[in-house]
């Protein structure tokens, strides 16, 4: 097998994973001076959830996701929920042990909820800073909607409850600073789209400091930034397991051929515990102590200039219909086709199975997305969309983003769940592959804020590289982030599933 090799003393980091944390992870390693190298299955960057998000940048509400019994049956047996728990997950044993540890480990109580609503809160508004300082330092021409989120209501029941929510999770200076009550004439003084349904409307919840950009044109431009400066990509390449020979570690490929590294990041979203299954074969087969589990997503992206009027806008700004938590947001003008406007469609929050992409996309939640989508657009928001469009099976490579012969994209991704809302930052078990001594590293189980807090992540997974490679404890010589957001590391430690922890944390709180 031939091994690729590399010059230089600085040490090789293989990040495995081209999305949107394993790019920002590789920038954050470059700006430490490590070589780097992304590898990754597919043949195009930021193919699988990195795709067709929401493009919400939410650095306004990140309360963790919590569930009674009651709602969960409720889940399991109706289709007309944001969120749906299909056969396929119930049965699947990795969903059991997933469950499982949600309900032990995860932010039930009311004080575990504020403070991993306060960790996220702090790690969104950091991270949605550092996008702006890649943005400036690497010349990115991806450009943003700073104008907000806008939620509406019809049903004064549900605005009130999610009021209620945000109140008991942010401090009152959070509440005066993110969030803004409004009437429905406020509504749509806003955003003029809504007028139509001006007599329906109960009011709205205004979160000012989100902000919109496509994550498919960021991830891009990103990768091209970063092979120009040094980094290097190794796409359709999949992992197959890790070896040392004379004292070499190396990332064996499923090709056959071997990659030399020094240290291994895992940021490869929704299969990272697979995947460190294969490169520290410990316990049982089919079981990992990194427990992730896919909340899938839908997206229908629609070119919409038609509906643009004087402004030239489709949208002021990102909006969601809270009656079907269904998001549209205007994605920002696409320099090379600077005549389009395009409007992402997207919701749900399905556990159905692994699948991914226009081959796994559930019908029926797609139409949901056009009902919802008719009730604000009209239908003529369907102008020129081709909505029978034959879904492919198997995806190979990413479709383009409207492709010239369509003027619709369909998609749905996995967002990578962990069971208590939190990421997973940092080394696992801190001693790496048990057989060849590698270092592993995971960032990953990011959940929806993939996307938002993708850069904060990714400087806090370097931080740690740093740390246990180059000694670098208490050297604050590169630190875009506070030290005190350094210091929540403890709470992202990815080793905190494991059953032991987690069976001492349910007997500790049940005494």
């Amino acid at each position: 097998m031939a091994a690729s090799s590399f010059v230089g003393s600085a040490p090789h980091v293989t990040v495995v994973g081209a999305g949107l944390v394993g790019l920002t992870s590789a920038h954050s390693l470059l700006c430490r001076g490590f070589r780097v190298t992304v590898l990754d299955r597919r043949s195009h960057v930021a193919s699988e959830c990195s795709f067709g998000n929401a493009a919400l940048l939410m650095t306004s509400y990140s309360r963790p996701k919590t569930a009674t019994v009651g709602q969960l049956l409720r889940w399991a047996i109706t289709r007309s929920e944001p969120v749906h728990i299909s056969w396929r997950a119930m049965i699947d044993p990795a969903m059991v042990s997933f469950g499982l540890r949600f309900l032990l480990a995860g932010p039930q109580k009311d004080t575990e909820i504020k403070r991993a609503t306060q960790i996220t809160s702090s790690l969104a508004s950091a991270s949605v800073e550092l996008l702006d300082c890649i943005r400036e330092e690497r010349s990115m021409a991806t450009t943003s909607t700073n104008n907000g989120l806008l939620m509406f209501f019809t049903d004064a029941a549900k605005m009130k409850a999610l009021f209620v929510e945000a109140e008991e999770v942010l401090s009152h200076e959070q509440m005066q600073e993110l969030l803004k009550v409004l009437t429905p004439d406020e509504c749509v003084s806003l955003e003029p789209k809504l007028a139509p349904r001006k007599r329906d409307l109960v009011g709205g919840l205004f979160w000012p400091k989100d902000r919109t950009m496509c994550s498919l044109s960021f991830a891009r431009e990103l990768a091209c930034k970063l092979e120009q400066s040094g980094v290097k990509f190794e796409l359709n390449e999949e992992v197959a397991s890790a070896c040392c020979t004379d004292g070499e570690h190396y990332v064996s490929l499923a090709s056959g051929r071997l990659l030399r590294t020094d240290a291994v990041v895992v940021a490869a979203g929704v299969g990272s515990g697979h995947l460190l299954k294969k490169l520290s074969p410990v316990g049982p087969p089919g079981l990992s102590a990194v427990p992730l589990y896919g909340m899938r997503g839908h997206s229908l992206t629609v070119e919409a200039s038609h509906l643009c009027h004087e402004d030239d806008r489709v949208l002021q700004r990102s909006i969601a219909d809270c009656d079907s938590m269904t998001f549209y947001s205007p994605l920002p003008e696409n320099s090379s086709r600077p005549q389009e406007k395009l409007l992402r469609i997207a919701g749900f929050g399905d556990f159905d199975g692994w699948g991914f992409g226009p081959g796994a996309v559930r019908p029926w939640r797609l139409q949901q997305l056009r009902d919802a989508a008719e009730k604000t657009f009209g239908p003529d928001l369907w102008a020129g969309h081709k909505a029978d469009r034959k879904l492919s099976g198997e995806i190979v490579n990413p479709p383009e983003l409207i492709p010239e012969n369509d003027s619709s994209t369909t998609w749905c991704g996995l967002r990578p769940m962990s069971p208590d809302g939190l990421p997973l930052v940092g080394r696992l078990l801190g001693k790496g592959n048990s057989r060849t001594g590698l270092p592993l590293f995971v960032n990953a189980g990011h959940g929806a804020l993939g996307w938002t807090l993708s850069a904060a992540s990714g400087e806090l997974l370097a931080e740690t590289v740093s740390r246990e490679m180059l000694n670098t404890s208490g050297d604050n010589s590169h630190n875009p982030l506070s030290e005190g957001l350094y210091e929540v590391l403890s709470s992202l430690d990815p080793n905190r599933f494991r059953w032991p922890l987690i069976l001492k944390k349910a007997l500790s709180t049940n005494e």
